[in-house]
């Protein structure tokens, strides 16, 4: 990507990939407002060192830091703390996927740990993943009905990641943050505290500590919903190689699936 101009780059998303099995990753970049092929940028590791690798190569294809408005991301800390430090200056907005991905695994971790201690009904592991108004398989269904009639741990923090919907359905700024506020006040005074709900508080206090930057995403365009969707793109790639001992060889392969190569390869 040596002759990629980025001197107009306002906006940009990041999230990481797995590149092998174990703690192993690629932070990838992408052009949000780039209608095809978004990747700009792709480089070992996770984290803030990632951040500031990206801020290098972007002055060095004629981009300026200071032209970033916003930057769409998780809530890795690592993430924030890198881009609070090398582009202070951009907003910086928590897409609504990593919310549902956060208490979504939350609930899977409570029903990990109400496992151990009790039966729960056949089928739950995957229907609690889902929403209530998916398309369930009838043992699904079934499952949650049972869940609902047991009383369980797993099922209260079930109910917990369905009510973040009635966030969604903000149509502005303010009404965000309202319902964001309400809904964190509404869970800590009707959930009782136990040890097998741990990881759903955990996950409330997350929700608290990014409240602002995720309610940011009622005044964005912009979504990471692509570069989600690219990396199963990416893992395909990667299972089909039957995994890459060299990292560069995975970085190559992200270039060649999403990068704009075919455009640069015609101003040559």
């Amino acid at each position: 990507l040596v002759n990629l101009l980025l001197d107009d780059l306002t906006a940009f998303g990041l999230d990481e990939t797995a590149s092998k099995r174990g703690h192993n990753y690629v932070t990838v970049f992408i052009d949000l407002d780039r209608k095809d092929k978004p990747i700009i940028f792709a480089t070992a590791g996770k984290g803030n060192g990632t951040v500031r690798a990206f801020k290098q190569f972007l002055q060095q294809h004629g981009g300026d830091p200071e032209n970033i408005l916003e930057v769409v991301c998780d809530m890795s800390p690592s993430f924030l703390a890198g881009l609070k430090e090398e582009f202070p200056e951009a907003e910086t907005t928590v897409d609504w996927f990593h919310v549902v991905q956060l208490f979504t695994n939350a609930v899977d971790a409570v029903r990990r740990n109400e496992a151990k201690k009790r039966k729960l009904p056949k089928g739950i592991r995957w229907a609690v993943l889902k929403n209530s108004e998916s398309n369930l398989t009838a043992s699904q269904a079934k499952a949650l009905q049972e869940l609902n009639e047991t009383g369980t741990f797993t099922c209260t923090a079930w109910k917990v990641k369905e009510k973040l919907r009635w966030v969604t359905k903000a149509t502005s700024l303010r009404s965000a943050k309202w319902r964001l506020t309400h809904f964190i006040r509404h869970i800590y005074d009707t959930l009782y505290y136990d040890p097998t709900l741990k990881p759903v508080f955990k996950a409330l206090e997350t929700l608290v500590r990014h409240k602002d930057k995720i309610a940011a995403r009622w005044n964005s365009g912009h979504t990471n919903a692509r570069l989600e969707g690219l990396n199963s793109l990416f893992q395909a790639a990667r299972a089909r190689a039957r995994g890459y001992r060299n990292t560069a060889t995975f970085i190559t392969m992200i270039y060649l699936i999403a990068a704009p190569i075919d455009i640069l390869l015609k101003s040559t």
